[in-house]
């Protein structure tokens, strides 16, 4: 198996507790996060870009530690 993946560790975190920072698994790294009281909206640089993606609140996410 890859040596990276046998050093990376997998969380899953409720959406309302991702911060600025971390790594999303298939989306990239967080820049901003924004509270809606309808949902969240995540600003993540992916692709080169900035993208918001909108989230339901009671989402849970899986997070990269490396």
């Amino acid at each position: 198996m890859n040596d990276f993946l046998n050093n990376t560790e997998f969380k899953t975190i409720p959406i309302s507790e991702i911060e600025k920072g971390d790594f999303l698994v298939n989306l990239g790294p967080v820049l901003e996060t924004e509270d809606v009281i309808t949902h969240f909206n995540l600003i993540i640089d992916r692709l080169s870009e900035k993208q918001v993606i909108k989230f339901k609140r009671d989402i849970v996410l899986v997070t990269i530690n490396q």
